[in-house]
């Protein structure tokens, strides 16, 4: 990578918003051979012309014009550092979020919004995927923050218990199983889809299937909740799914629940984040999403 300088951003911006070397020389306080040079050894290093003169003014090339979005961006950005780095409040500048497909498909957008209005300022970065995923990517410090199912929350992760979502055997209601008590035989000619492991949903049939002492269905997998719970609509799978994300179908009656001879322990919603993050910032947040999921009716509460 070519070195540049803030320094030679700076003039970038100050040229091309004030229109000549010279104003921008004087408003940055520095000599017009001063700033001219700083041009020149940005132009120099990125391969690239930024600016058309005409006497004493200076008018944006189209290099110049795609130079001058990347660097108000990159002061944006220096801007939302300083902030955090003093206030340690992670709900200024970018707060990158992750979320399990469960909480995403059911109730994130709520979430988002509500924050979107108490925090109009706020970028959120969203990041969906596996619980386990999520929690590696929190302990490398690739995202501030994440709801997902405890399971997929090591130690050196904290956690506080959001809400709790049900579990169970699902499958359309064009292709029932004559069975009032699902067990892994009943499986033997159905297609059963799973999210791959290491996931908290894998785990649960792996789990099922050792306490029935017998042996694991042959499962299809697919690394995407939403993409599964389309493909058990259409009658084309069986799957171990949350109920909330496909209670609007139960309701119709277009979805099955199956019954085991013992209920799955239902899945435990959590927001976790680094245990070294202070989770005062994060106590709008959390407010939100208890609130949001106690609403919606989707989760049962913790403790229930």
């Amino acid at each position: 990578m070519k070195k540049y300088s803030l320094a030679q951003m700076e003039a970038l911006l100050a040229i091309s918003r004030l229109g000549s070397f010279h104003a921008a020389a004087k408003q940055i306080n520095v000599t017009q051979p001063t700033i001219s040079l700083r041009i020149r050894e940005l132009e120099e290093a990125l391969g690239s012309r930024f600016f058309e003169r005409s006497g004493r003014n200076a008018k944006l090339s189209a290099d110049g014009v795609v130079a001058a979005q990347y660097a108000e961006q990159a002061f944006d950005l220096f801007e939302e550092m300083e902030i955090r780095l003093r206030t340690g409040d992670p709900l200024q500048g970018t707060l990158r979020v992750g979320s399990s497909e469960t909480v995403a498909i059911s109730c994130l957008p709520q979430i988002i919004s509500r924050l979107g209005d108490r925090f109009p300022n706020l970028h959120v970065e969203l990041t969906v995927g596996n619980s386990y995923l999520l929690a590696d990517a929190l302990a490398a410090n690739r995202l501030d923050v994440a709801f997902l199912s405890e399971a997929g929350a090591p130690p050196r992760i904290a956690h506080e218990p959001l809400a709790l979502a049900p579990v169970a055997w699902v499958g359309s209601s064009h292709a029932l199983l004559d069975t009032a008590t699902l067990r892994p035989a009943d499986l033997a000619r159905t297609r059963v889809l799973c999210v791959p492991p290491p996931s908290p949903l894998y785990e649960i049939v792996a789990k099922w299937c050792a306490e029935e002492k017998s042996n694991r269905p042959t499962l299809n997998t697919c690394n995407s909740v939403a993409m599964i719970v389309r493909l058990v609509i259409e009658g084309m799978a069986m799957s171990v799914l949350p109920t909330c994300i496909l209670r609007d179908e139960m309701h119709r009656g277009t979805v099955v629940r199956y019954r085991q001879q013992k209920d799955f322990e239902p899945l435990q919603i959590c927001v976790a984040y680094a245990a070294h993050t202070s989770p005062d910032g994060l106590e709008a947040l959390v407010n939100i999403a208890r609130r949001v999921m106690q609403e919606s009716n989707y989760f049962a509460p913790v403790g229930s």
